[in-house]
């Protein structure tokens, strides 16, 4: 398939273009700016001082902040159902650094093992401006409650990083309608 980008016009001159087949189908999905891996590890780093101040595994913590904070995952063209897995009911899916599970009620038996649901969570790499500006405010609050001190928090350069962020969130919010400050994980 094809990937195209522009403006508006600019698609739909492409689309009418001679010699297209009619019967072809696109996928149009509004266009994003790339965002700066700066934001990504800002938040890894504030989950280090979060793990170390309470004296727990990096990616339990990165794991328990994603699934507060960040954003389910989806099936595309299934009506944005959400993505469950079914897990040994057992304390094992926190040791898997990889993924974000955040288990729900639902328990069965198959096959004689005892089973659970979990929902997952999209890792931080697929998050927009505003979702990840959501997320690294709401960790720095984390961090405020565990009495970590500002200026191990927020350097200067985060500072403005921040600033940046949450200026590209206000501008998204701007164009969809909604508030940058909403929890997209519905917590």
């Amino acid at each position: 398939m094809e990937k195209i980008t522009g403006r508006p016009f600019d698609l739909i001159r492409f689309l009418s273009r001679e010699g297209i087949d009619a019967e072809q189908l696109f996928d149009l999905e509004p266009h994003k700016e790339p965002r700066s891996n700066k934001a990504n590890a800002y938040f890894h780093r504030l989950v280090g001082l979060l793990a170390k101040g309470e004296k727990t595994k990096f990616f339990l913590k990165k794991n328990e902040l994603i699934t507060q904070y960040g954003n389910h995952e989806f099936i595309r063209d299934a009506q944005g159902k959400l993505v469950y897995e079914l897990l040994d009911d057992n304390d094992k899916w926190k040791a898997d650094p990889e993924k974000h599970y955040y288990p729900t009620e639902f328990r069965d038996t198959f096959c004689g093992v005892k089973k659970r649901a979990f929902v997952m969570f999209t890792g931080t790499h697929t998050y927009d401006s505003k979702d990840m500006a959501y997320l690294i405010d709401c960790t720095r609050n984390e961090c405020l409650g565990c009495d970590i001190p500002m200026q191990e928090i927020e350097t200067y350069e985060e500072k403005r990083l921040m600033e940046e962020l949450r200026k590209r969130a206000n501008a998204q919010a701007n164009k969809s309608g909604s508030n940058p400050a909403q929890n997209q994980a519905g917590s």
